[in-house]
Order: structure tokens, then sequence, then C-alpha cells
């Protein structure tokens, strides 16, 4: 069994309902159950005269067209603004909100009960965006119950002649969750001016959801960086994604393709989803059905925590490692397998040319070649800019790393009169130990979302799995860097263990190259063991590329952690200390 996990620098996790854990930046955001809200009796007052109708001029009779508009214009400009911006999952807190503007809706049905299912467009902030944003609203001569459940998620009160309620957040409303499961399982289809909102199940709902609709199951409402997600009983996970990108989402593209068609065990099972098709081609993903999978917590705590344990037991010993690492490596090559296993199923031929595997070219790794070299040279001009104010040291070696841009350029196009060697297929995009869950003696895979700063173009295009690879290398450096921090928090004396979390790191990596290597040969991915030991020189190049996206994301995000990825670009620059 796998030994309890902590809290750790790098992401926080924190279990939801006691099985799915969500891992959040420790920057500056708030803990997952911490709610955004403002109490009850601070809300602005939303005065209707006809329902959800209220809000759109072509739904009401001719004389109160004014009233309609007058209506939605305070809820547009004034009411959903307020309630946005004290959001976690808006993303754009800093900029002004002039505006947030219904473009298209769709109510949601069941039995007496209405929702209003908004996309929402923002106006003020430099970008453009669009939010979706579902609504609910209880009076209070309705369930005495559900205004009470409602207040943690409200926006607004409202007030029809003498009877008052509730706007909310439909996300906190337990029958609305339920009705948009249900929904997914029957297929509908919902009209709206400039599009149709479409329920879709996956081949594996009924397997999913089972009986848990007709069960009395208590919803859970937590809140992620950028989605909001209500956890229903201990068996399903419904996602709303908030911000929203023009094409199918790749966590359901990539869900439904891994459950449905590969198979693969080692990922969370996708239900259905939720999506908008407009008129003109668009096709925004709103929301996605997931099972709720039982875990005990991600890689990233479990490898930080047993590093830390390693390091304490060492005391002031000097030289090697204390204790015997074999039993890490050993998870991490059974975790190695399981990612391999995951390149195979995406490698494999099923007709669908979205997944297809294509033969890497010469003309591919060129071009790879090519985009890691014009990352390095900006990032390494934006690191001469940047590191001018930072401490000595760091400043230091910034500019040693500056100076053996030859040597990184060299090391860059090392492998370029190799000969091509394995498939390019669709890959996960964003590995490393935090996108792993640990379930009982074994691993799952999740968040298929790719890399965040990459358009949802790029994340889509087919390239070589070698690179989930590097992006685990260097979670391994980050684990240690993590897990030495940890340690001077206890004490600052610490000089002597960095070659023992060193000499950790390098097992580690050679176990799991090693593990993933057997796999991906007997597996088909390189026709023998020396075809992909010619191909380890990708390896380097993509870590590298992630180097310098870390690198970049350190310096714009979290300033205390640039020396980590800067250490891990002067060493493959071949700078030592």
């Amino acid at each position: 069994a796998f030994p309890p996990i902590g809290k750790d620098p790098y992401f926080l996790t924190l279990m939801a309902y006691g099985f799915f854990w969500f891992r959040l930046s420790t920057d500056a955001e708030p803990p997952a159950w911490h709610l955004d809200r403002t109490p009850v009796e601070d809300l602005a007052v939303l005065v209707l005269f006809d329902g959800w109708n209220s809000f759109f001029r072509n739904r009401v009779v001719p004389w109160r067209i004014s009233m309609a508009e007058k209506t939605k214009n305070q809820f547009e400009r004034e009411i959903l603004p307020r309630f946005l911006l004290r959001q976690r999952w808006y993303a754009a807190k800093t900029e002004p909100l002039v505006k947030a503007a219904i473009v298209e809706h769709v109510m949601l049905q069941s039995g007496e009960t209405q929702w209003l299912l908004a996309l929402v467009d923002i106006h003020g902030a430099d970008k453009p965006a669009r939010y979706f944003v579902p609504l609910a609203m209880e009076f209070d001569d309705s369930d005495e119950q559900q205004p009470r459940i409602l207040a943690s998620a409200a926006i607004a009160k409202v007030r029809q002649q003498a009877v008052t309620g509730l706007l909310a957040d439909a996300m906190a409303d337990e029958p609305f969750c339920r009705a948009m499961i249900d929904a997914i399982g029957a297929k509908r289809e919902l009209k709206a001016e400039g599009g149709t909102l479409r329920f879709s199940p996956c081949d594996s709902f009924a397997k999913i959801v089972g009986d848990t609709l007709q069960e009395a199951t208590p919803l859970q409402r937590l809140t992620a960086s950028s989605n909001s997600i209500s956890l229903l009983g201990d068996k399903l996970f419904l996602k709303a994604y908030r911000r929203l990108h023009n094409g199918i989402s790749l966590e359901l593209e990539m869900g439904r393709y891994l459950t449905d068609v590969g198979g693969f065990e080692h990922c969370v099972p996708v239900a259905g989803s939720i999506d908008f098709h407009a008129t003109d081609g668009t096709i925004y993903t709103l929301a996605l059905l997931q099972a709720q999978v039982a875990n005990q917590g991600d890689a990233w705590s479990y490898t930080v925590g047993q590093l830390g344990r390693l390091l304490e037991s060492c005391g002031n010993t000097d030289g090697g490692v204390c204790e015997d690492v074999s039993p890490m490596v050993e998870r991490m090559q059974v975790l190695a397998r399981r990612i391999a296993e995951l390149h195979l199923v995406l490698a494999r031929r099923t007709g669908n040319p979205d997944f297809d595997p294509e033969p890497v070219q010469a003309d591919d790794l060129k071009r790879w070649v090519t985009a890691v070299e014009d990352e390095c040279r900006n990032t390494l001009e934006l690191l001469s800019h940047r590191s001018k104010d930072w401490e000595k040291l760091l400043e230091e070696l910034a500019q040693r790393v500056i100076e053996a841009t030859p040597a990184l350029i060299a090391r860059i196009n090392q492998g370029l009169l190799a000969p091509p060697a394995g498939v390019k297929t669709r890959l996960h995009g964003d590995l490393h130990l935090g996108q792993v869950l640990i379930c009982l003696d074994d691993f799952m895979i999740i968040d298929f979302e790719g890399e965040p700063q990459r358009t949802l173009a790029e994340r889509r295009i087919k390239h070589s799995a070698l690179r989930d690879v590097a992006g685990m290398l260097r979670s391994f450096d980050y684990a240690r860097h993590a897990a030495l921090r940890q340690f001077a928090t206890i004490t600052p004396d610490i000089d002597h263990l960095a070659p023992v979390a060193r000499q950790w790191e390098q097992s580690m990596r050679n176990g799991f190259l090693q593990a993933y290597g057997q796999v991906a040969v007997a597996g088909g991915l390189y026709p023998s063991i020396a075809d992909f030991e010619t191909a380890i020189w990708l390896i380097d190049l993509f870590e590298l590329e992630k180097a310098l996206y870390e690198l970049r994301y350190e310096m714009d995000n979290r300033p205390d952690w640039i020396g980590v990825p800067l250490a891990g670009i002067a060493g493959l620059a071949g700078i030592s200390g």
C-alpha cells in the first residue's frame, strides 16, 4: 500500500468526497472547498414579472418589452459582472468588465422546473471571451430547503410580486445536475436562436451511470481553477467548462477515444458530454460526465513524500543514498509501463484520421528541431532581460546559461542526421506526476487537456509520444527540488543531501526509461531496443523544450521556482554546479 499523501509546494492535492483529488496551483488560489460568495443579505435584488421570460424581449407581450430590456440590462451590466468577478474560474479579474451579455441560451426543463443555460460574452476586457453560465431560480414558496441550498452559489435575490427567492449558479443545484445527466442519457437536443445544444452519451454511459439517478445520493460542489465540478454521490463527476474555446474539448475527445475505442483501463472513464453546435460551425464543449475513481492521491505527492522520508533517514550521513531506492524505482516502472501502454493504444490504427498513427518523417525531425531552437533563442532573450533584477546566484546562473547558447543549439541539432524512428500519434501533452492518480498499487492517468498555454490546435497535433516521456522526466527533477525544499524547512543544512537527491533522480530516470522502452518495443512502437535507444536524442530535445516552457511559466507566475527549470537547462547545456 502507498503511504499517506501530504501537502507539497508544487501542487496542492485536495480530495473531493473522499475519492477524487484535484490539484491546484498554490500561488494565490484558495482551496477547492472555498466557495467565493457574497452573503445573501448583501446581494442585489432583481425584480421579475414573468419568471425567466422577464429577461427576453421576444418572449413577453409588447407592452412589457421595455421592462424585459431593463431587467436584462441590469442583469448583464450589474449583477452578472459582480458575480463573475468573484469566481475563481473567471480568468480576467484584473481587467474591466463592463457587460456580460447573454448571446445564446436554452431552457432545460424537468417536471415543472426550468433552468437557463446561457453562453455569455465578456465586454470590456482586452481579449474577447465566452463563458458558460447555467442559472437556477428558486422562490421561497417552493421546496423550502432549496433556496437555502442555493445560497452557497447565489447570484442575486429575486422578487416577483409578493414572492421572493434566489437566482444562483445551477451547478450547485442537485436537480439540475440530475437533469443534465438524464438529458445526456436521452440524447436530448435543445434549439437556440443560433445553434443547438446536444446531450451526447458515450458507449459506456449505461455502465457508468447505472442506477445512480434513482438513488438518493448527495451532491457536492467543488471549484477548480477553470472549471466547476459537481459530484453526485461517489459515482458520477460532472464538470462544467466555464471559459469556452472553439472545438471539442481535448479531455472529452481523448477520454471518449480511450474509453470507447481503446478500452484503456488506466484513465478515468467518460460517460457523456454536452456541446453547443452553432449554426456557423463553431462547437463549444460545455460539460463532461465521467466516473469517479477511488484513489489514494496523486503520484506527485507520493513521490515527494517518499523522497522526503529518504532524505530524512539519511540524517547527517554524508555520501550516497542511505536506503535502498529500488522499491520506489519499481513503483515508477509500473507507471512507465502504464504510460507506454497508453501510447500503444494511441498508436493503434482504427480508421479514425484524428487518431490513426503516422510515421515520423525527416521533415518532422527538422520541424521539431527548428521549433525548439526558436523557443530556445526567444526564451534566453527573455531571460537576459528578466534576470538583471534577480538575486546574485540566480542571476549568475542565468548569465552562464545565456553564454552557453551555442552549446544548447548544438544539443538541439545533435540528432538531425539520425534516421526517423517511431510514429506520430495523439498524446497526453502535459504529462507529469501531478497528472497521475494512485489507485491501490497501480496508477490512473488523468487530465488530457494538454499544455494550457498552447492553442487547442497545437495540442491536437500528432507528435512523438516521447514528449510525454520527457515531461515525466522533468517532473522527477521538480520532485527532487521540492523534497529538498521541504527538508530545508526543518534544517537549513541540506548541502550533504543534494547528492543523495540527485542520485535518487538518476535511479528513477534510468528505471523509468528501461521499463518504458521494454513495453514500447514489445508493443511495436520501435522495432528493437537499439532503435528505441537511437531515438533517445528526441527525449533530450523534448526535455529541453519542456524546461524552456517551464522557465517562461515560472518567470511569469512563480518566481520562487525559476531556479528549477533554469538548472535543468544548465544541465542540458553541460554546465556543472
